[in-house]
C-alpha cells in the first residue's frame, strides 16, 4: 500500500475547479484508490463548501505536484511502479473531466478551519493507465488551502 500527502493552495472561486487529483501516468500499470482525506487548513471557506469525485482523462496544469517514492510504500519496499502523482491546486489549466457523471464520492464541508474528512473506499476505485481521480469543488466559491492525502494499491 502507498500513501502520499500534500498541501493544496486555495482554488479559484469557480464551480468545478479541481482541489486535487491523483494522476496515473503509467501506460501499463493500474492503481486502486482505497482512501483519501481532505482537511481545510487555509481558512474556514464558505458555507456550503462541497466537493465531488470525478474521473479525469487529462492531467491539466497543477499549482504543485508531489511525486511519491519508496518512502510512501507501507514497508518501504519499492517506489510506485505506476509513477503516480498527487496534483494540487491552484490549477492554471484544469484537468479534463471524464464525461458528466460524478463518482459516488462527495462531501459537504462546514465553514470551519480544520474541518475535514477521512474517506475510506471499500473495494477501491480503479484508476486505469493514463487517467486520474480528481476532487472538484461544486460551488463557485474558493476552496481554502487544504491538507490532502491519498492511499492506493498497485499490483493488487
Amino acid at each position: 500500500m502507498y500513501s502520499v500527502r500534500g498541501r493544496s493552495a486555495a482554488t479559484a472561486a469557480t464551480a468545478d475547479h479541481a482541489i486535487c487529483a491523483l494522476w496515473n501516468p503509467s501506460t501499463t500499470q493500474r492503481i486502486k484508490v482505497i482512501a483519501f482525506s481532505v482537511f481545510k487548513q487555509g481558512g474556514a471557506g464558505a458555507a456550503g463548501d462541497s466537493f465531488r469525485g470525478r474521473r479525469i482523462t487529462a492531467r491539466g496544469t497543477p499549482g504543485s505536484t508531489v511525486t511519491p517514492g519508496i518512502a510512501q510504500h507501507s514497508t518501504r519496499g519499492v517506489a510506485p511502479p505506476s509513477g503516480v502523482l498527487l496534483d494540487l491546486a491552484a490549477y492554471s489549466v484544469q484537468p479534463t473531466l471524464d464525461g458528466t457523471v460524478d463518482l459516488a464520492i462527495g462531501w459537504v464541508a462546514p465553514a470551519v478551519q480544520g474541518a475535514g474528512i477521512v474517506y475510506p473506499i471499500p473495494g477501491g476505485i480503479e484508476i486505469p493507465p493514463g487517467t486520474g481521480l480528481a476532487l472538484i469543488q461544486v460551488a463557485a466559491t474558493a476552496w481554502p488551502a487544504s491538507e490532502i492525502t491519498f492511499s492506493w494499491l498497485e499490483d493488487w
